[in-house]
């Protein structure tokens, strides 16, 4: 019976909208809307053009009349996608994206009060926690907090993870409560531009300003950045931006899957829309590196750098392409171009010291690690080198802190950096309490390689183990 519950109660559900619709005096469907796409990008005319041809053609075909509204919704036509959308909704009641996109438009074009009631037919029609998510924003922009927060309040009962839910709930408390729920969205995804924002107005607001100035650390950065979410209708929208930056967009998810050659076309599509879209050029620095293929990485640089000559990633990109290439002196001037440009880059300040510890100079890269953790201080990766070069010098105390600063979070590069962090303590005392310390924290470091099945690591930590194990302790 359970198997059958869901159905059933949609079916009941729509029977119900459908009924209750038929009472009602039946509303003037909308025109569908007129624009001029002189101007635009050729692609981007294509796009609408199609759509808007169909609709016209069959005017009273919901699915086509929405196509349009999704075509106008991706290219931010927001008004004309509007008013395609509230036709597609009186042409089908039933179909739950329709109310969602339409109300999605309306907030997006600052409606909120308008946007409220499509969006709550949505969720009648189908509970989804973007629509849901999109709701809770809606009554807090429209200045409905009570109601807000018990949208988020049901979002975070049903899954805790959701760390825009955490920001919602923020925005809708005062003091500590709002500083935990922002903590908590920070801890969740911590590159949360708006949330990090938040927490220091926190901060500030308690006379605590050290901790508002560290919550602001890299916000410039990462002002842009929010968790993603997993939003299928809205992706289906996305999917049909033609525009150059919508086509920058779709390659960098490519890329994230690993599909490095669709994603590198699609740079090149972006590009023959737009030609001086320089952040195509630098996307493909890397994309061609990746590609195993350095003649096209070295004229994607040479082409960013001539459109942008300070841009810092275009810089940090070649100049990574040149260390795994062996290319040392280059990779440096590279990653020192990257710092000029930008001297907070964390990423070439680390990558700078990387290619100075390779001719020994020790010190000068521990510099470097140190100016990338002052600019990042979640750059793990600085951590580890800094705690190396320290070992190294048989600095073991600050070596071992340093190693603690990379473990967390557990992921593929935390057993390596548990690996540096046991056998740290394994080289700072053959006492029988550092000794019992360095098994555990090794031990901990091969059942994570088992996990991340990183098997080559996994026996050299076992050999270690077993010598570790065996060894002596003093009288």
């Amino acid at each position: 019976m359970t198997h059958y519950l869901a159905p059933i109660t949609r079916s009941l559900a729509l029977i119900a909208l459908m009924l209750l619709a038929g009472c009602q005096p039946k509303r003037a469907l909308p025109d569908l809307p007129t624009m001029d796409l002189a101007g635009t990008q050729t692609s981007v005319r294509e796009v609408i053009g199609a759509s808007l041809a169909a609709a016209r053609k069959n005017p009273n075909d919901a699915a086509l009349v929405a196509r349009l509204g999704m075509a106008l919704h991706a290219h931010h036509q927001l008004a004309a996608a509007t008013q395609a959308y509230d036709r597609a909704v009186g042409l089908d009641p039933t179909q739950p994206d329709y109310p969602y996109y339409w109300g999605s438009t309306l907030a997006a074009d600052g409606h909120y009060i308008d946007a409220v009631a499509p969006l709550r037919a949505a969720l009648k029609l189908r509970d989804s926690f973007p629509a849901r998510l999109l709701l809770a924003d809606t009554l807090y922009a429209s200045g409905q907090a009570a109601e807000a927060r018990r949208e988020y309040e049901t979002l975070l009962a049903a899954d805790e993870s959701l760390a825009a839910a955490h920001y919602g709930l923020g925005r809708c408390s005062t003091g500590l409560q709002a500083q935990a729920a922002f903590q908590r969205a920070i801890e969740l995804f911590p590159q949360y531009g708006a949330a990090r924002f938040a927490l220091a107005g926190v901060y500030r607001q308690r006379g605590q300003r050290a901790q508002a100035d560290a919550a602001l650390v890299n916000y410039e950065r990462d002002k842009l950045f929010a968790p993603p979410l997993d939003d299928p209708a809205m992706a289906a929208v996305q999917a049909l931006d033609a525009s150059a930056t919508g086509l920058l967009r779709a390659s960098q998810s490519l890329d994230r899957q690993g599909q490095l050659r669709p994603a590198a076309a699609l740079q090149r599509r972006a590009l023959a829309a737009d030609p001086k879209l320089a952040q195509a050029w630098v996307n493909l620095i890397s994309l061609y590196a990746r590609l195993h293929q350095p003649e096209e990485a070295e004229a994607a640089y040479r082409q960013a750098i001539e459109l942008e000559p300070h841009n810092a990633e275009a810089h940090y990109n070649f100049g990574v392409f040149c260390f795994q290439a062996d290319r040392f002196p280059q990779a440096q001037k590279a990653f020192e171009a990257a710092v000029a440009a930008d001297p907070r880059h964390a990423e070439a300040l680390d990558s700078w010291g990387a290619v100075v510890e390779q001719s020994g100079a020790w010190d000068r890269a521990a510099t470097l690690y140190r100016r990338a953790i002052a600019a990042q201080p979640s750059l793990r990766l600085a951590y580890f080198h800094l705690g190396r070069i320290l070992a190294n010098q048989r600095r073991f105390p600050e070596a071992i802190a340093a190693f603690e600063q990379s473990v967390d979070p557990i992921d593929d590069q935390s057993p390596s950096f548990l690996y540096a962090l046991g056998a740290t303590h394994a080289r700072a005392s053959s006492t029988a309490q550092a000794t019992a310390r360095a098994v555990q924290i090794l031990e901990r470091a091969r059942a994570e390689a088992v996990r991340w099945r990183q098997t080559p690591l996994a026996a050299a930590i076992e050999r270690d183990l077993a010598t570790l194990k065996n060894r002596p302790l003093p009288p």
